[in-house]
């Protein structure tokens, strides 16, 4: 009796691994990709993104249940898939997908992307609340508060900016501007304007996309800037599951001729929360002041806009708050530099102790920017903690990793 059993238990275990083999065979192949790392860094659940085009029909059959599958271990990973837009003609979609990769230093691997037969759940501490432009986003290292509020006619716009950031890691520690939202930039001023215009001004933007999923989350805004419809803005927010940074990306395309005298990108304002400023220069070095130290030494030299990364530190509490420089260009619709003035990174006393740091693009001073002109930044804004002596250790580890993406390719295509 008990061999027949066991005869049986294998039987049913031979059916069912015959059933999951003969599933796993008849998955659709989308696409074969090979993600290589060339900078020397071993990457842990590093998220690549690839973009594609698929007739409708395909698409509709395997959009909810996309895996890379690992061509060697043959480990499945499930995908995000983050629709885009379709072809006039209804009959060609263009999408993205999103899975985590680890890889280890100067080596690849190939993956194909493919259809599940079955469904493979992802874990992720990403959440989001909210609806519109109004959201809250949050993840295990800090909390991004998109909202409007009441508590100032600067918040009070439906704009989607960053209106406050709390960093988690233990601290809770709020940061917020009192009298501003968070994130003011980017911003301009015409010459003959008495104050500036920001796209925190923004009321409702015109057009407006949201990507939601286990992994990220993105935010796309586009309209013309307050006030200012010589300049189309458009900015999209990215935050991912279990990373303790999310993306900033903007671009300013003047589509009228404008005279400005005030133009600046990559700033984040706050209240007194910090006690050291932070910074690397392009060739590498790294200069660390207190605030109020700071004058003579960034009067001498000045930060560089292509200042890889800066950050305000708390000594004693040791959480800190960054900027990882990701992309900067200013070419034109011709191919060549829009005009600036005096460019550089300032540090910038607030009132009531407030502290900001912004990329200036113009620096006070009238400067025709003629249609064509074009602004775009990528920016990584990172919180961090500080562990031991080095205060630089966290930026640094991100700022290697994120300045040196890894590499995407699509070696063959299955559709």
């Amino acid at each position: 009796m008990r061999y027949k059993m066991k005869t049986f238990s294998y039987s049913v275990i031979g059916l069912l691994l015959m059933l999951t083999l003969t599933a796993y065979s008849q998955e659709r192949v989308l696409a074969e990709v090979e993600i290589s790392e060339s900078a020397g860094i071993d990457r842990e659940n590093e998220f690549v993104e690839i973009d594609f085009q698929s007739s409708v029909k395909a698409f509709e059959k395997y959009k909810d249940n996309l895996i890379a599958r690992e061509s060697i271990s043959g480990q499945r990973t499930p995908c995000q898939i983050i629709y885009r837009d379709k072809a006039n003609t209804d009959s060609i979609v263009a999408f993205s997908v999103v899975f985590p990769v680890s890889v280890t230093a100067n080596s690849s691997k190939r993956f194909t992307i493919q259809q599940s037969s079955v469904q493979e759940p992802i874990l992720s501490d990403l959440k989001i609340s909210g609806s519109g432009v109004d959201l809250i986003i949050e993840n295990q290292y800090f909390r991004a508060d998109l909202n409007r509020s009441d508590d100032s006619e600067a918040k009070r716009h439906a704009s989607g900016q960053l209106r406050q950031l709390l960093i988690k890691l233990g601290f809770n520690q709020l940061l917020f501007r009192t009298e501003n939202r968070m994130h003011w930039a980017p911003n301009f001023q015409r010459t003959n304007a008495e104050y500036y215009q920001t796209i925190a001004g923004w009321e409702y933007p015109a057009e407006y996309h949201q990507y939601s999923g286990p992994y990220l989350v993105t935010t796309v805004r586009s309209d013309a800037a307050p006030d200012d419809p010589e300049i189309h803005l458009t900015a999209s927010y990215t935050f991912y599951a279990g990373k303790p940074y999310f993306i900033f990306y903007s671009l300013m395309e003047m589509i009228r001729n404008i005279e400005l005298k005030l133009l600046r990108n990559d700033e984040m304002t706050m209240d007194s929360m910090f006690t050291n400023l932070a910074f690397q220069r392009p060739d590498g070095r790294i200069e660390d002041y207190r605030f109020s130290q700071r004058y003579p030494f960034l009067e001498k030299q000045s930060i560089e806009n292509e200042a890889p990364w800066l950050c305000f530190y708390h000594e004693d509490k040791k959480y800190g708050f960054g900027t990882i420089r990701l992309r900067y260009d200013i070419t034109d619709r011709y191919g060549n530099n829009s005009p600036t003035f005096l460019p550089h990174t300032m540090i910038s006393d607030g009132a009531e102790g407030g502290k900001y740091w912004n990329r200036r693009l113009i620096h006070e001073h009238p400067l025709l920017v003629p249609a064509g002109s074009r602004y775009l930044e990528k920016n990584a804004y990172l919180v961090f903690t500080i562990k031991g002596s080095d205060p630089y250790a966290e930026i640094l580890h991100w700022s290697k990793r994120l300045r040196q993406p890894l590499q995407v390719k699509v070696v063959k295509y299955y559709e």
